[in-house]
């Protein structure tokens, strides 16, 4: 075999089975990096976007909640000794139900009207029966559809206008009210000078409203209780709790002098029996929300406790709710209805 043979068997051997071997074990141990490095970053993302979840629900609650209290008493406040004695529609513009444990969440009911105009009393001219016409002074101030209360003492009935249930007499000036009862004292009677009428606005504009924390699901959730009871409606995910405190002025000066919790005379039960110089004390509502991540951390991310509302209530987690991370989110609403209708 000549020189030149030898040449070319030697380039025609090619790569060998322990080449290709190691080939294999190389590129195993390159994906195995590669799997590690995606992994790492993917924990990491959605770590990340759970946090950001979790903020952005805590803000948007806020926002919520903030919305409706601030619009808390409008068109309630003006007209208070006339609907002191309704129970359907105390005009208490926010009520607390405080929860069980500062892990419980609080339910917060805020109460408002729809009314475009000044809410003022107006008299009946006509005593009225069930489902009877009111008879009222004045040509202006109700529409159709309008939510209107009747109220004499502890009888009270919400109506809504009905359509074209406005009659004017153009020699009195009165107006005959046609009306449909909704809810209350359905058989009351008003009596002609004694009963008075409350304009609460559009049904779509007024409402109690009552804002709870489903503890299974953890959603934020919202109900209209008047005119009509309607259905509960979701808002957000993620929240494990809800907080609340009343910001009360002892000395009606249009100042908080004091937050308290809705315990005692402040309780959920007891509050609505008080008299109207007690819940006139409120000027504004502290609020804090909890948002919880959904992503469940390998370690422990949480402390044992979380602080809210200046640390007077410490909410405690277990030992399985510290893989998750929390915002802590707080505001301080104030009662402008309230204030505006100091007297």
């Amino acid at each position: 075999m000549n020189m030149s043979e030898r040449s070319l068997m030697r380039l025609n051997r090619g790569v060998g089975l322990i080449e290709v071997m190691i080939s294999i074990v190389i590129a195993m141990l390159l994906m195995l990096v590669i799997f590690q490095v995606y992994e790492i970053s993917e924990s990491q993302k959605r770590t990340i976007t759970g946090g950001s979840d979790a903020q952005q629900n805590a803000g948007y609650g806020l926002y919520v909640l903030g919305r409706d209290l601030a619009m808390a008493g409008n068109g309630i406040a003006s007209v208070t000794p006339g609907l002191d004695s309704c129970a359907l529609v105390r005009p208490i513009p926010v009520l607390i139900d405080a929860g069980a444990t500062a892990g419980t969440p609080d339910t917060i009911t805020v109460l408002y009207g729809g009314s475009s105009s000044l809410s003022t009393l107006v008299q009946f001219r006509q005593t009225a029966t069930g489902a009877q016409p009111y008879v009222v002074p004045g040509p202006v101030g109700f529409s159709q559809n309008d939510v209107i209360v009747a109220v004499q003492g502890a009888n009270c009935t919400m109506s809504t206008v009905n359509a074209g249930g406005v009659a004017v007499n153009g020699v009195t000036g009165f107006s005959t009210l046609t009306h449909t009862p909704i809810a209350g004292n359905m058989g009351a009677t008003y009596f002609a000078v004694n009963a008075s009428l409350v304009n609460l606005g559009q049904a779509a504009a007024m409402g109690r409203i009552a804002y709870t924390v489903d503890p299974t699901t953890h959603a934020l959730r919202t109900q209209k209780q008047l005119p009509n009871n309607d259905p509960i409606v979701p808002v957000i995910s993620d929240v494990v709790n809800l907080k609340a405190q009343y910001g009360l002025d002892t000395n009606n000066d249009r100042i908080v002098d004091t937050w308290q919790d809705a315990t005692g005379v402040w309780s959920a039960a007891n509050l609505p029996i008080q008299p109207p110089s007690e819940w006139k004390k409120i000027r504004a509502v502290r609020i804090a929300i909890v948002t919880r991540s959904a992503q469940y951390e390998k370690d422990t991310v949480a402390p044992p406790t979380l602080s809210m509302l200046e640390g007077t209530v410490s909410m405690p987690l277990s030992a399985e709710e510290q893989h998750y991370r929390y915002k802590v989110l707080e505001t301080i609403v104030p009662l402008r209805n309230a204030l505006w209708n100091v007297p």
